[in-house]
């Protein structure tokens, strides 16, 4: 009976580690209640070299943003809302381990009112890391 009982614990420990290493973060710091959507483009150059009827595929640049969704302000995303002193340069990692570098704060967006409200801080960035 003990053996289960230990064995039960460690596993709730296991399932609340996870759950704590499931967050999302800006600069290291967890940010509570908040979720992420994420989005990698690249661009396609197409082109025919002379009477070639082929299309020939070339990759141009990639682009990556990340958004943070949050019940409450974020403070250092707040900040820089102002204008005036150079923008600050974020790192972001969501819930799946990624971790995007380099990021600027592109846009905010409200929805919702009163208990419902929700702040989406989407953010470009210059590169990502994968899990």
């Amino acid at each position: 009976m003990r053996a289960i009982i230990v064995g039960l614990l460690i596993a709730a420990a296991t399932l609340a580690a996870g759950r704590a290493e499931a967050q999302v973060a800006i600069d290291g710091s967890p940010v509570p209640k908040a979720s992420s959507t994420i989005d990698s483009t690249q661009d396609v150059i197409e082109f025919r070299e002379g009477g070639n009827p082929n299309i020939a595929l070339v990759p141009g640049l990639k682009r990556f943003a990340v958004c943070v969704i949050a019940p409450a302000p974020i403070a250092a995303l707040d900040a820089e809302l102002p204008l005036g002193d150079p923008p600050t340069r974020f790192t972001v990692r969501v819930e799946d381990g990624r971790e995007f570098g380099q990021c600027l704060l592109a846009n905010l967006k409200a929805e919702g009112a009163g208990g419902k409200r929700r702040l989406t801080y989407c953010l470009r960035c210059e590169n990502v890391t994968t899990p």
